[in-house]
């Protein structure tokens, strides 16, 4: 019997453990993938890049693979993600989850910092996404 609460409670210590190591993803699952929505988005923008975008991807097919049943919260985290990309896209801002909304500031793809601190925050989350996988 306790093997099966194992079994149930597993998956989303799995999810935890792959978000955990975000350095600037902030707050609930939902909030960290929000700013990875808007940080693809402005990558793409600015860099013609999809990288995070293919990472984070990669994670949540190997997380199909093994934990299937975990896919109608997948499904909800990844409406986020997309929806905090198209956000990104259009007004240029990254999700805040401490502050639970979009940051004033536009990212400017012609400002030399702008670009600086969008791959910095890329190469962040990447990293934390690779670690766990």
């Amino acid at each position: 019997m306790p093997n099966k609460a194992y079994l149930k409670i597993f998956p989303f210590f799995v999810v935890f453990l792959i978000l955990s190591k975000n350095v600037y993803a902030q707050g609930a699952a939902s909030d960290q993938y929000k700013q990875m929505g808007g940080v693809t988005g402005l990558t793409e923008i600015c860099f013609k890049t999809k990288n995070l975008e293919l990472t984070l991807l990669k994670q949540i097919g190997q997380l199909f693979y093994t934990q299937p049943e975990m896919g109608e919260m997948i499904f909800g985290l990844l409406y986020d993600f997309y929806d905090a990309k198209a956000v990104a896209m259009e007004k240029k801002v990254i999700w805040n989850g401490t502050a639970q909304s979009y940051n004033k500031k536009q990212f400017d793809c012609k400002k030399t910092a702008d670009k600086k601190l969008i791959k910095q925050f890329e190469m962040q989350l990447m990293n934390g996404l690779k670690s766990q996988g």
